[in-house]
């Protein structure tokens, strides 16, 4: 009888350990599993707020294809997801529209298309 009750108190402990480890050691977000087919489901939970809103932008300008500024290019976490994010719109190097934090200035000859909270789109 005491060797039953060991192993259930070694079960509930294994479990409450679980409980733990999935509720606030892991990160997980219940919220992505609430609708897990969703078309934006836990987009707000892995990606940074700067690609969320370039997706807004591009989608709302029409564009084709755009750039990134020097300063989220070194920034190649940011440089990675911005284009993965993005993907029917592509990345071009040549192309005149620009993406640019807010804290970066527009160059002199350049055109402020549209501003965000986090970004803002340039034609030069």
């Amino acid at each position: 009888m005491k060797i039953n009750k060991l192993k259930f108190l070694f079960i509930v402990i294994c479990l409450v350990q679980i409980a733990y480890i999935f509720q606030f050691r892991s990160g997980f977000q219940f919220e992505v599993i609430k609708n897990p087919f969703n078309k934006n489901s836990g987009v707000f939970y892995a990606l940074p707020s700067e690609v969320i809103e370039s997706k807004k932008i591009l989608k709302k300008s029409k564009l084709i294809n755009f750039n990134l500024s020097e300063l989220i290019k070194k920034d190649t976490y940011l440089y990675q997801r911005t284009i993965e994010f993005n993907y029917p719109v592509k990345i071009n190097k040549n192309s005149n529209f620009i993406i640019l934090l807010n804290e970066e200035n527009v160059p002199n000859n350049c055109k402020l298309i549209e501003s965000e909270k986090y970004l803002k789109l340039i034609k030069c």
